[in-house]
């Protein structure tokens, strides 16, 4: 039986983002497969995540065992605070890089791990983490993969003292390190592979189906927004509310999930607000159109592949098309203009035929590149995965 460590900032089953709800997806594969996976983890990532949260996904059944620690020691014990975590990061910072976020603290707690275990396969989420198994004796055998999730040289591209080709070398040099990359968009596939060679591998981004996806599910809204409050999709939504939404009629129904939910302009009687869905599909059956205006960010939009799965047609800008296989025919349609945004809306619930021929692409692009069947074998063959493991 194979032996999996898994690293992740978040906890998974919170389902606030999208890169949540791939290693929930990865999870399922590796579970499916008979694998055995140990998760590490933070406390403190992104918010703060509960112990009743961290309680249940403990005991999601998911994982042989899984760690959760904060980003770094507690200031009343100042000693440990200052050398193991303050002073290091001070000095092993990279002016102009995209930032580092292993400190001596969390690597202590990493390495205590793999002198307890020994595994098959050590998984790392984001560039940010890489320096965990940099000239690592205690990583033995396992074969190390970088799930890169973003290309956090572009993400970070404006931050204030990042520069541009400092951060990209950056970035290029932590990924050098691991024996795998996984990308999970066509385009950074195609970019990384010029400079990582045959270690890139693209495992494009799953979403969880449901068992019996129910019929004649009566429709209560005709617009669905998914989204959480990151800032490319705060930006978004400004856009959107500020630019789209005044041209479009109030009789026009709109759901928002997620904690893009607060961000949300009030005083709209046609609005309905969801801060956190635990199961989204009721919503998407709900629904006739899935918006998704993005005019920045990296990476495949987990909101457009679930569209897909529901055979929803979206309307976006031209970074919601990131991450698709299929620019063209594929259920989406397109544009950076608000009045022609707010258009194709309009002629999307007003025009039956035109949806239906829409929906259609949406639900055979999902079959074609996002469902689970095919990326578990692009899994399977990363993985040197057989029936016989």
């Amino acid at each position: 039986m194979s032996k999996v460590l898994f690293t992740f900032p978040l906890n998974p089953i919170e389902k606030t983002s999208g890169a949540q709800t791939r290693v929930i997806t990865l999870l399922q594969y590796f579970k499916e497969r008979g694998m055995e996976v140990d998760f590490f983890s933070l406390t403190d990532y992104w918010g703060v995540t509960s112990a009743e949260n961290i309680k249940a996904f403990k005991e999601s059944g998911q994982v042989r065992n899984a760690w959760f620690y904060p980003r770094k020691p507690a200031k009343k014990n100042f000693l440990q605070y200052f050398f193991s975590y303050k002073i290091p990061k001070l000095l092993h910072r990279v002016k102009g890089a995209i930032p580092n976020h292993v400190s001596p603290y969390l690597q202590e707690k990493f390495n205590n791990i793999l002198e307890q275990y020994q595994y098959d396969y050590i998984i790392v989420s984001y560039a940010y983490w890489a320096d965990l198994i940099k000239d690592n004796p205690r990583i033995g055998n396992a074969v190390t993969i970088a799930d890169t999730h973003d290309l956090l040289a572009a993400q970070h591209q404006h931050d204030k003292g990042v520069e541009r080709g400092i951060a990209l070398g950056d970035e290029l040099k932590r990924l050098s390190r691991f024996d795998q990359v996984w990308l999970c968009s066509p385009e950074e596939n195609y970019f990384f592979s010029q400079f990582l060679k045959n270690q890139v591998k693209y495992i494009p981004t799953m979403v969880e189906e449901p068992a019996n996806i129910k019929k004649d599910v009566p429709v209560k809204y005709d617009l669905i927004y998914v989204a959480s409050h990151n800032p490319h999709n705060l930006a978004a939504a400004d856009w959107f509310f500020k630019q789209v939404f005044p041209l479009i009629p109030g009789h026009v129904t709109l759901c928002v999930v997620g904690s893009i939910c607060r961000f949300i302009p009030g005083g709209h009687k046609n609005i309905t607000l969801v801060p956190f869905a635990e199961d989204l599909s009721e919503y998407y059956l709900a629904s006739k159109v899935v918006i998704c205006p993005m005019l920045s960010g990296t990476g495949v939009k987990i909101k457009v592949v679930e569209a897909m799965l529901f055979g929803l047609p979206v309307v976006c800008n031209e970074r919601g098309m990131d991450g698709l296989p299929d620019k063209n025919n594929c259920g989406c349609l397109v544009t950076q203009d608000p009045r022609e945004f707010a258009g194709y809306i309009l002629k999307l619930l007003e025009d039956k035929a035109f949806h239906a021929t829409q929906s259609e692409l949406s639900a055979a692009s999902f079959r074609n590149n996002f469902a689970a069947a095919n990326v578990y074998k692009k899994l399977d063959k990363a993985l040197n995965y057989t029936s016989a493991n």
